[in-house]
């Protein structure tokens, strides 16, 4: 009885040993896995982390809407620095671009606005080109959400930031420094003309602006990046190599907004 006691015991220790083992081994499996998906969960968190700027980029007219025509159609310049603003801010990674139509699309100007703020965008760029019928007009001029509107601030300074960056790239600024306001007035017999103010008239009109930079709670300034009708002002920023120009300072812009480097551009 005593061997096979001391047998016994031998035995209850080897089965012990066993499940020691095979506790160690499921544990240690266990923290491989963990590991493995808490560094996926920080690879994951910090590629969200470094997309933390939503911007809504509107390309101004498109489709059988081609907006003025000069040397160009607008909606060729419009889409042309849209796109290379959109690849830009794809290089830097750390901003998520929302479109407001696709290339050659015609949408209305409420449906642009809704979808960004479906989107919930932190801020919106609307590219426009301008038009003079005697083509000797030129120079870049934007358009924030006008003085009255709960944006109207944060717009402005945002508007600050595209023109002077503007005027860095060799852009004529227009009005006292580039920006000014809009509004559509309809006069009494129900005609409606755009009716444009210098930044120092602070004050407050109940006619409506553009219909990008209206009822929206974020950043939302309209820029005519220059006149398609002038062709100096067409080569200097209307071109392939101007719309790259022009595309460089409203991405150094947003970031200058944001407070933030750039990483993609040299100077």
């Amino acid at each position: 009885m005593e061997v096979e006691s001391r047998a016994e015991i031998r035995r209850k220790r080897r089965m012990k040993r066993k499940r020691r083992k095979k506790i160690i081994k499921t544990l240690l499996l266990l923290l491989f896995v963990l590991a493995i998906l808490g560094t996926l969960f920080i690879l994951f968190y910090k590629k969200e982390e470094q997309k933390q700027y939503s911007i809504g980029i509107d390309a101004g007219h498109g489709g059988e809407d081609t907006g003025a025509i000069g040397y160009i159609q607008e909606s060729e310049l419009t889409e042309k620095t849209a796109d290379l603003l959109e690849e830009l801010l794809e290089k830097d990674g750390r901003f998520k671009i929302i479109r407001s139509r696709k290339n050659g699309e015609n949408v209305n100007i409420v449906d642009r606005r809704e979808l960004f703020l479906k989107k919930e965008v932190n801020l919106i760029l609307s590219i426009h080109g301008n038009s003079d019928p005697t083509g000797t007009a030129r120079g870049f001029e934007c358009y924030p959400s006008p003085p009255g509107r709960e944006n109207h601030s944060i717009s402005y300074y945002f508007a600050v930031c595209i023109a002077e960056e503007m005027q860095k790239a060799g852009n004529h600024l227009r009005g006292e420094n580039g920006i000014r306001y809009a509004y559509y007035v309809t006069d009494e017999n129900g005609k409606t003309q755009k009716a444009i103010k210098e930044i120092s008239d602070t004050t407050v009109y109940a006619q409506p602006s553009f219909g990008i930079v209206e009822k929206v709670t974020c950043p939302a300034v309209l820029v005519e990046q220059c006149f398609v009708t002038n062709q100096e002002d067409v080569t200097a920023f209307g071109s392939e190599q101007g719309c790259a120009i022009s595309a460089e300072a409203y991405y150094k812009a947003i970031c200058k907004y944001f407070g933030i480097e750039t990483k993609t551009t040299e100077s």
